[in-house]
This record gives C-alpha cells, structure tokens and sequence, in this order.
C-alpha cells in the first residue's frame, strides 16, 4: 500500500458494524461500506493497489455475475467468500437479520493471525481475489484497522474454528531470519522489531508488530470487551498464569473462549508469531487485586489499590489480614455458617469489616451483571453488585460469581460514583432507587465498584462489607492436590445440618449455635478447617424456600422468639436483601432454584493468586537467545504461504449442524454452546 497517499492527518471514523448496527468506538476502524470498500460479502474481485487488474480478469470487477477467485481452490469453485454463522442461520433463512444480542453471545475466540503480506492492500487482495477467503479485521502496519464484513457473518479465517470466532490478520511480513531488511527502507511503514518466539519447539525470528498496530489492537479490544459478553481476556495457557506456545489438544480448542492464536489451532502454522497474548490480555483486564484494604494506612495514596503481591509470603501475610477483618473484628458473617454471628443458617461469604466509605475494588476482571443502590433498613445498607467471572487457570476455564453486599449507596455521589454507573445507556438509563437493575458491564480487575457501606443489627453495626463467591458447578475438580473439599449441604435446606461443621463449633453440645459459640470458635483461630470448604446449599438472597417457614421448623435455633417476633426479624433483617428472583437468574445465568457451590472468598483470592505465583517461579527465566533462532522450518507456514487455504476454510463451514436450528435466541443468549451444543 502506497500510505503517502492517503490524507495528511486523516483518522477513519471508527465505525464498528455489528448485526448491521454501526457502533462508534475508539479505534481507528475502515469498515467496508466506506473507501476502498473492501467488501468481503461481494462473491466478485476488487481491484486493490497491489492487484488493480485481479487475476487479469477483464473486466477486472463484474458488477452482475459472480467470480470464482482466480487461485487453486481445493474444495472446489465457489464464490463466496465468507457464510453465515450455524448457530444464526434460521434468522438469514427467514430473511431477517440476526438480533444484536444473539451475535454477540455466538461470539466466544479472537483469532489472531499475521497475514505474511507487505500491507492490509495486499492481504485483502490475496483473501478475497485470490484465494476466496476472507477475515474480520485487517490491522494495517500503521494501525489502521479495516473490518471487511459484518461479526455476525463467519469469515474464512481458521477453519473448524470459525463458526464462533473473529478473527485478524496483522499485517507482517513474519519471518525475520529470512528477510533481515524487509522493513529498514520504510516503504511499508514503521519498521517492526524483531523478537525471537518458540513455537511448537521451534525457535523463529519473528518481526514483531510496531506501537502503531499494538495501540490500535489494544483500543479495539477494549471496545470488544465491552460489546462481546462471551469473549474473556484470557489466553490459552500451559500452567497458571503462563501462556502456552504450543498447538492445543484438538479437544481442547473447541471449548476455549478467549484470544488465541492460529498456531494454537493447527501445528501447521506459526502466525500470529511473537505476539505475546499473555502480556496483550493481562493489559486488557486490569490488576488482581484484594476487594478491600486489609488494614487502614493514612499514608496510603488515594489512588491506590490493594494489588495482590508478587511475593508469596506477602500474600500470606496479607491473607492472614484479611482472616482477621473477618474472624476477629467482624463479630459475625462468617463461612460458611453465622450470618450476624448466630444460627446456624449457611452463609456463603463473609463480612470484611473496613473503614465506611473506602472504595471496594473488583478482584478479577469480569462483567457487572446486576446492582442496586437505595436501598436500607432497620439494619442498614442492603445495596450490592453482582460480578460473573470467566477465567482460565491452567488448562482449566472457570466461571464464578462475586458478590458485594452493604455497599454505601452512591446514587448521588455524582463524579465520586464508580465508573459503571456513569453508563449513559446502562446504570443511568435503567437505575431505580432500591430495585435490583440488571446489567452487563465488563469491569476491569483492581476496578472500583462501590463503597464500604455501614450494616449490622443492634450492637453488630458497623462499616463492613458481605463479600461472597460462588459457582455453579464445583471448580477444580480436575486438579492434582487441590485443597478443595466439597459438602453437600442441600438436605438442610435453610440450615447447616453438616455433622463435621455444626459439631466443631457447638461447644455445649446442644444441636444449636450461639452467637457467643461462633465467636469464640473463630477468634480462636479454628476457622482454619472452613477455608477450603466447598459448600453447596440455597443461596440466602433467594425468597424460596420460604424464610418464614424455615425460621418457624427449627426451634433449637430460635426457641424464644413467638411467631409475630419471627416475622419481624425476616421482615426487617432478611427480606430487605433478597434479590435472586427468576429474572435474575435468567439475566445472571444463574440457576433459578438458588442451590450454588460457596468458596471462602478469602481463600479461593489467596489460593487463586498463589497458583499464578507458583507457575511464574516455575517458568523461571523464559528469555530466548536470538542466535539460537533458524528460519521457519518446512511444512509450517503462515497466512501467506497457506496458499490452499485449507486451514481457514473448511468444507465444515458451509454445512448445517442439526443442532443449531434447536437454538433460540434465549438460548443463545444465555451461553448454550453451538455448534458444540448435541456432544
């Protein structure tokens, strides 16, 4: 591409398109329907500076019949150069256009390539006029990004794959070893340097991509992260943590969701070379972090968060802490039983007490999923938010759900309101004073999403906060010496009737537990046997079963309260705070019955962390020496050289899979995999 010829100080518009709606966003974007009109729906070829006559077809482009590319077509001539997606077919077949929201939850990997080309020109011509494929995006060396076709439709750029991806090409030549000097004469823009990578044990000198190309890829998916609710910023990875350069288990590939590379999917390919995913994603989702300060510090900087350490007897000593915020100081709310301090009804996280009006951070990146403000009683503070995880330990994916609850109501806090509130078609488009709103914000980690609240009956009062995690299936059962152990606590209902947790903690032996009982039991230092319980039980926020009911049936824990004194207790201690109704769940993707798995938020942060820390000691040193570098061994190619296209096209993407057309919106909506959806 000849980039002296574009307009001095020109920018494009930023014009994101999907399902057909243009959605302006930061990044420089050139979509199709604006100059050159790279159009890859058009079953034609389009002249381009690098092939103005293309195959030397005349006319060079057919305004009425359509053209088979002009390369070595090995499923056959065809001339579209992209299909519909399976999962959204019955919506093209009706002649409509797919619902936004169905477009954006098929959407689950990135896939990223580097093209092997000189410009984002020459690439759009070897994709649509050469070889009859096609990509979402092309990021030109200079950061111009251009989106060919709509991310609804399913671009042929990673074969099997591309039935729930996007995908770009970055603009590359690639193999440095080979050509030193391709980009020293500044004919194709910034130079790119040049960083030695292993892939699939092979040592490459790859061209990396210039500031240019990483500014705008990181501003575009910043945009995505925000659009797309089932595309993580996660990578694959070999152990916690630490990004994998190797082809994936085949199996494996399917069922990942996030940004991954080509030569992730096939040993054939080594694009998208030395881009580093581990160190792009952890930029795009923020600090790990604690959600609150573990001790107050009047030195400490007002901009400052509780980052998890990088040093493993930091983080103990910090995790010891946050035990003792809850264990020692908070007098109740405490795991996985004692709500307040008393009964033994299950409580699925623990209160952190804390300095009222100190920010609460997000520990993990995440999407804010529901949240209310205005809300109090007798009590205090009932006003919370709702966090839903999805993270990649290893080679295990997870999702969870965090919880904060007493939060400080920051209605009208004006420009002191936490960043998601500021959301003009969000938060302040739908907020109601005391009601649950349901939303779908990502959160960064190390985020600010509230305040400490003040909460508590009676003399239980104070600045505190409920945080809570869980899920809905039992995480890390796959892991070696995982600490985790599961209790079911279903058959209780309301109550813990779990022999090994009630009768550790009732000292008198009396089938109940006081509050003075749990007291002593956890500042006594005992909670160490709680930590790594895995409780499965109603979650407390939910209205079924009945409170009421429950209260009433156990009178070894409330024996002196009449039936009037019951009411009032739920009316003004529990009802106030319930929140999991069925439209929750359903927006939430939780289950509607309220039986989830509870983890002691402190322990799943601190155990979390420490895997991270344990892989980044265990990889050590990972520095490549250059001059062990070779050139790109036989057999292994990227973009460029895949001149059959067979690993970004497959006879498979333009076949139905039956069980797709089982697929409504609500389920598509609500994450039912597809086309995985009949295994």
């Amino acid at each position: 591409m000849n980039y002296a010829l574009r307009p001095k100080g020109a920018r494009p518009s930023g014009n994101l398109i999907i399902a057909g709606q243009r959605i302006r966003v930061d990044a420089p974007i050139i979509n199709w329907t604006e100059p050159p009109y790279w159009d890859a729906t058009k079953e034609v070829c389009i002249p381009t500076q690098t092939d103005p006559n293309p195959g030397g077809q005349q006319p060079p482009m057919c305004t009425g019949a359509k053209q088979v590319p002009y390369g070595k077509l090995p499923l056959g001539p065809y001339t579209a150069r992209l299909s519909t997606r399976p999962a959204l077919r019955s919506y093209y077949s009706n002649g409509r256009t797919p619902p936004i929201d169905a477009v954006k939850a098929v959407i689950k990997k990135f896939v990223v390539h580097h093209d092997g080309c000189n410009s984002a020109d020459m690439c759009f011509s070897v994709l649509q006029n050469e070889r009859g494929l096609s990509v979402h995006f092309l990021l030109d060396n200079d950061g111009w990004i251009y989106q060919t076709c709509d991310l609804a439709l399913m671009a042929y750029h990673a074969s099997e794959w591309n039935t729930d991806s996007i995908g770009v090409e970055m603009c590359s030549r690639g193999d440095a070893k080979k050509e030193p000097s391709y980009y020293t004469s500044g004919r194709f823009g910034p130079e790119h340097p040049v960083i030695p990578c292993r892939i699939n044990g092979h040592t490459i000198l790859s061209f990396d991509y210039t500031k240019e190309q990483y500014d705008s890829f990181t501003q575009l998916c910043r945009a995505l992260t925000r659009l797309l609710p089932n595309l993580p910023a996660e990578f694959p990875q070999s152990t916690p943590g630490k990004q994998t350069w190797d082809t994936l288990p085949y199996a494996k590939t399917f069922g990942f969701s996030g940004y991954i590379g080509h030569y992730h999917l096939t040993a054939q390919k080594w694009d998208p070379g030395a881009f580093d995913f581990e160190k792009f994603c952890r930029g795009l989702r923020g600090t790990l972090c604690f959600p609150t300060w573990s001790k107050e510090d009047a030195k400490r900087p007002a901009d400052a968060i509780p980052a998890i350490p990088d040093d493993p007897g930091a983080l103990k000593e910090a995790m010891k802490d946050l035990y003792k915020a809850n264990e020692a100081r908070a007098d109740g709310g405490f795991f996985p039983v004692g709500p307040w301090g008393e009964a033994r009804l299950w409580h699925g996280g623990v209160h952190l007490t804390a300095k009222e009006g100190d920010p609460v951070f997000a520990p993990f990146p995440g999407r804010l999923v529901a949240a209310r403000m205005g809300k109090s009683s007798s009590i205090g503070s009932w006003n919370f938010v709702l966090l839903r995880h999805d993270v990649t330990l290893g080679a295990s994916r997870v999702q969870f759900y965090s919880l904060y609850m007493h939060l400080a109501d920051d209605m009208d806090a004006g420009d002191k309101r936490p960043a998601w509130m500021m959301n003009k078609e969000g938060w302040a488009a739908k907020a109601k004073k005391g009601e649950v709103v349901l939303l779908d914000e990502p959160v960064e980690g190390a985020a600010i999403i509230g305040h400490v609240g003040k909460a508590g009956p009676g003399d239980l009062s104070r600045a505190q906060i409920h945080v809570e995690l869980f899920s809905t299936s039992e995480l890390f059962v796959d892991l070696p010496n995982t600490p985790w152990k599961a209790i079911d606590g279903t058959s209780g209902g309301r109550f813990c009737d779990v022999k090994e947790i009630d009768d550790a903690i009732d000292a008198n032996h009396d089938g109940a537990l006081s509050r003075q009982e749990l007291a002593t039991f956890y500042a006594g230092g005992n909670g160490d046997a709680m930590h790594f319980l895995v409780t499965q039980h109603v979650s407390e926020w939910t209205a079924d079963p009945s409170w009421i009911d429950a209260l009433r049936a156990d009178r070894k824990e409330f024996p002196k309260l009449k039936p009037a004194e019951l009411e009032q207790m739920v009316a003004e201690q529990i009802t106030p705070g319930l929140w999991w109704d069925a439209a929750t769940a359903a927006h939430c993707r939780l289950p509607p019955d309220g039986v989830v798995y509870h983890y002691h938020p402190v322990s799943f942060l601190g155990w979390f962390n420490q895997q991270l820390l344990d892989a980044a000691a265990a990889a050590g040193n990972s520095k490549i020496d250059p001059a062990t570098a070779s050139e790109v061994p036989p057999g292994i190619t990227d973009d460029l050289g895949d001149k059959l296209g067979t690993s970004m096209r497959s006879a498979a993407n333009v076949s139905d899979d039956e069980c797709n057309k089982r697929l409504g919106l609500q389920e598509l909506v609500q994450g039912f995999d597809a086309p995985e959806c009949g295994q």
